[in-house]
C-alpha cells in the first residue's frame, strides 16, 4: 500500500516537473528572441543613423574583399 502511495506521488512530482520545465523552456526561447531582436534594432539604428555613407561603403567593400580572399 506504501508503494503505491509513494508511485502515485512520484508520478504527479514528475508530470509537475513536465509541465514547469515546458514553462521554463519558452520563457528562455522568448527572452532570446527579445534579445535578439532587440540587438538588431540597436544595429541597425547604428547603421542607418550614425554611419556616413562613405562608412558604409567602406565597410561594404571591406566584406567584399574579406569574402573574394577568404580561403577555400
Amino acid at each position: 500500500m506504501r508503494n503505491i502511495f509513494f508511485y502515485i506521488i512520484i508520478v504527479i512530482a514528475a508530470f509537475g516537473l513536465i509541465m514547469n520545465l515546458d514553462v521554463f523552456l519558452f520563457s528562455i526561447v522568448k527572452t532570446l528572441i527579445s534579445f535578439v531582436v532587440i540587438a538588431l534594432i540597436i544595429y541597425f539604428i547604428y547603421y542607418f543613423l550614425f554611419l556616413t555613407e562613405d562608412q558604409r561603403n567602406y565597410k561594404k567593400a571591406v566584406r567584399k574583399y574579406k569574402r573574394k580572399n577568404r580561403r577555400h
